[in-house]
């Protein structure tokens, strides 16, 4: 088709640049093509693919610069994310055409492999995988958001690319004939290695447990793909690797590291064999076994552990070679217990190798160009140990390091605010100092064994950490909620709507409409009303097919445009016949019965006008959950980051129990006041084994959290104690906040799921009846401030992956907000909750408002 297409438009952001294609048909999943390309060549590559996009209905996208395109293919954000410089979101008739052309005029291009992808020629970097066009989210069982696309048949996938290709089983591969198929191999190197498990995948290749069949003997195959990671230079994985290779030939007789055993090469990729130091890392030990204690009390001990640390990267110092990666990932412990260092890629010999970091334990912030030197190490020692010691990484959002650094030490205090580990934080403190010759004070400090506690520090009498002074929390809600606000601009900007390829979700979960809900409980704000109108107006416009979930779908998204004065839709849809993956209907919060009859009361209370039409669908739910035609899925295969994963909130028994105490508050019928009651009753039953886990040395951090922890727990007994007039409930209820509290230490997320923000709304949930619960919510604020980016007054806070921020509800600053707006006055509205209001049953009404 020859000339401009009437209407396409091209644009870009931070990332993208876009082409969008008015004669595109909506489309919320489909076939998608990747182009992969080396950062060097991106410019070369989109002039040759970006005439062939004109010639064909699609929508595309592609790296906007060489620097965006290294970041990607560095793996650092997402592995999916590597090799994917182009992104074409063809028309259904237009796929296999596009294709071919691209693939021929691409043919011997070279680029990162594309992981999630299948390539359709060998010889030609041009990938196709399934996936989505829109983005529609719902929230998974093991708490991770997940990309949802719905078949013909009603079964839903997960769309997220991952590590390895997938595909939903009612799409058909249109490439299936001409993609090859590789062969079975023998064995790595040869056939000399055979594969026994799997390691990690990562984006720079694979890391594999092998035997070797010439000697019998374990060994680990690590890989590295090639073009993956390139720096400024060209040098890419395969060259770190090589370096590898030469430090570890260096340290042949250091302790406590691997040996290198054989090097090879196959098709672009190189692999290096090395001896096996041990089945586990030391982050996995921190999550599966708690964090080391401060006290010496055996070989798993804080002190122990820096001994054997620093004793080995004595040795390694000795021979010449800097560390330059030492972290909790490099750390792998034999079954003895013993520690060793593995992962050398930008180990330096002499002062000098490859370009690399890693976020918080490198310091200082890599120096291109500059020597290594031992002092480096010792960063990346303080740096680890603080992590032993808490189970959090340091804190890396804001552009300061030393603000960083500042955060991190606050961090480590919270975590061991006893007296006699004074000494530890101090060295700690050494060991993470921007001067080398402060960190090398540090490093002979802990040689001379001042990381011991000190049993003659006597206790302070410090009394719990308050939070925020009234200016201060005023000062950071008025930067938050501006932030909010632009944030809600951005996602409805006029100039972009309908033009992305991807447009924003609108769910409450982590869309727009979780936003919004909370954006109008400030509409007193100047210009905040308007910005909400701005962005209801948006989000009804948004033709999304979507579950009838709370969190996860429309009943959430009716709330928000029902709270903000938008038109009610003409009916609630029908509650499904089964769950997603074909099974009874799904009872729980997020997106099965719970929470849509908890939505239907909430939209009863803020538009009485159709609460008797609510009211029917909360019925029904009501119906379904009491006579098990709804069910909870159950946890088949139990692991301990679940924590309370079938009891919580989120996807258990305490968001079933919730949603059947508000209907029989919203109802007062006896029967409904019954269920509720038992409900209730074998939550508190089972509360107090929850509360003996949590207390474990080795309990998942996640036993605090709103979603599958204590914090979503406690709040239902909380209601449960005012609704059912039960001082029992309402014991445990303050049980589990303590627990909470003792917990919050060690949670790295200052979310509403998963995170601080869900123990504070606990805490404030409780404190109108008790001052202890408000002070916890003060010191739970402080925890929030001390993992965010920015000045006091103006905080930056971090989303689920810790290095930038966003905005959702449940997972970014808009639930942050919440929580803060509530700090002030613990009887405001909370978000997903009705009005705190009469006990149940107790004859003041059918509706469910106030």
């Amino acid at each position: 088709m020859a000339g401009p297409i009437a209407g396409r438009r091209h644009w870009s952001d931070d990332t993208w640049s876009y082409l969008t294609d008015p004669r595109m048909p909506a489309m919320e999943h489909g076939w998608k093509l990747h182009v992969t390309a080396r950062p060097a060549t991106l410019d070369a590559v989109t002039a040759l693919v970006l005439p062939v996009l004109e010639r064909h209905v699609c929508h595309a996208k592609w790296a906007r610069d060489q620097a965006t395109l290294r970041a990607l293919n560095s793996g650092a954000r997402n592995t999916a994310s590597v090799g994917k410089a182009v992104t074409v979101y063809p028309a259904p008739g237009e796929l296999v055409p596009l294709a071919a052309e691209l693939v021929e005029l691409l043919r011997h291009h070279e680029g990162p492999p594309i992981v999630s992808d299948r390539r359709i020629d060998p010889n030609s970097p041009v990938y196709y995988r399934y996936g989505p066009f829109t983005a529609e989210y719902r929230t998974g069982r093991g708490g991770r958001l997940e990309s949802v696309m719905t078949g013909p048949d009603g079964r839903v996938f997960d769309g997220l690319a991952s590590a390895a290709y997938r595909c939903p089983p009612w799409a058909e591969d249109p490439f299936a004939r001409r993609t090859p198929v590789a062969a079975p191999t023998a064995g790595f190197g040869g056939g000399r290695y055979r594969v026994t498990r799997g390691i990690a995948r990562k984006a720079h290749g694979n890391v594999y447990r092998a035997m070797d069949r010439i000697t019998g003997l374990p060994v680990v195959v690590k890989q590295a793909r090639a073009y993956v990671a390139e720096d400024e230079s060209g040098a890419d994985t395969r060259d770190r690797l090589r370096n590898e290779r030469a430090v570890l030939t260096r340290l042949d007789t250091a302790v406590g590291v691997p040996r290198a055993l054989d090097y090879f090469r196959h098709r672009a990729d190189e692999y290096l064999v090395m001896t096996s130091c041990g089945d586990r890392d030391l982050r996995r030990d921190v999550h599966t076994h708690g964090p080391y204690p401060a006290a010496e009390s055996g070989p798993r001990s804080l002190p122990a552990l820096a001994r054997r640390l620093l004793h080995l990267l004595d040795g390694i110092h000795r021979s010449g070679v800097v560390v330059r990666d030492l972290k909790p990932d490099n750390v792998v412990l034999d079954a003895d217990g013993r520690c060793h260092l593995v992962d050398f890629g930008i180990g330096a010999i002499d002062g000098h190798g490859p370009d690399g970091s890693t976020p918080g334990y490198s310091w200082p912030p890599y120096r291109t160009g500059a020597p290594a030197e031992p002092a480096d190490d010792y960063h990346a020692l303080g740096a680890t140990l603080h992590f032993a010691a808490t189970g959090l990484d340091p804190v890396i959002l804001d552009a300061d390091p030393g603000r960083n650094r500042e955060l991190t030490l606050r961090c480590l205090e919270f975590a061991l605010p006893d007296p006699a580990c004074r000494r530890i934080r101090r060295t700690l403190a050494e060991l993470t100092d921007p001067d080398p010759v402060v960190r090398t004070a540090g490093a002979a400090h802990l040689r001379e064994g001042a990381f011991a506690p000190d049993p003659a520090a006597r206790p302070a009498g410090r009394g719990r950490e308050s939070g925020p002074s009234a200016d201060l929390l005023g000062a950071i809600i008025e930067h938050t909620l501006a932030r909010c606000v632009d944030e809600a601009h951005r996602i409805a900007h006029p100039e972009r709507f309908g033009e992305a390829a991807v447009p924003a979700p609108i769910d409450l979960y982590g869309g727009a409409s979780g936003l919004g809900l909370e954006l109008l409980h400030h509409r007193d704000r100047p210009g905040v009303r308007a910005t909400v109108d701005v962005l209801a107006d948006w989000t009804a416009r948004q033709s999304r097919t979507l579950p009838p979930g709370l969190y996860s779908g429309r009943t959430g998204v009716d709330l928000f445009l029902t709270a903000a004065g938008a038109p009610p839709r003409p009916a609630p849809p029908e509650l499904p016949t089964r769950n997603p993956d074909g099974g009874p209907p799904e009872a729980d919060l997020i997106d099965g019965d719970a929470g849509i009859g908890l939505g239907h009361l909430l939209l009863a209370h803020h538009h009485p006008p159709a609460a008797d039409r609510h009211l029917a669908v909360a019925a029904a739910c009501h119906h379904r959950l009491t006579t098990g035609l709804a069910r909870l899925t159950p946890v088949t295969a139990p692991r301990p980051g679940d924590a309370a994963l079938a009891q919580g909130l989120a996807h258990g028994d305490a968001g079933v129990a919730y949603f059947l105490l508000e209907y029989a508050r919203a109802t007062g019928d006896p029967a409904a006041l019954g269920d509720a009651e038992r409900a209730c009753a074998a939550l508190a039953a089972a509360t107090p084994a929850l509360l003996a886990a949590a207390d474990r040395p080795s309990a998942s951090r996640r036993y605090g959290s709103w979603c599958r922890g204590l914090a979503g727990i406690g709040t239902v007994l909380a209601r449960a104690a005012d609704c059912l007039d039960s001082p029992g409930h309402r014991a445990l209820a303050e049980a589990c906040a303590r627990s909470c509290l003792a917990l919050a230490p060690r949670m790295p997320l200052v979310t509403q799921c998963c995170g601080l923000a869900g123990v504070g709304d606990l805490m404030l949930e409780l404190a109108p009846e008790s001052e202890e619960f408000h002070s916890a919510a003060g010191t739970v604020a402080a925890l929030v401030l001390a993992r965010a980016g920015g000045p006091p007054t103006r905080p930056v806070f971090p989303d689920p992956t810790l290095t930038r921020s966003a905005f959702p509800y449940a997972t970014g600053t808009a639930g942050v907000l919440s929580f803060l707006r509530r700090l002030g006055d613990p009887t405001a509205p909370r978000l997903g909750m009705l009005p705190r209001g009469r006990t149940a049953g107790d004859g003041s009404g059918s509706r469910a408002r106030e």
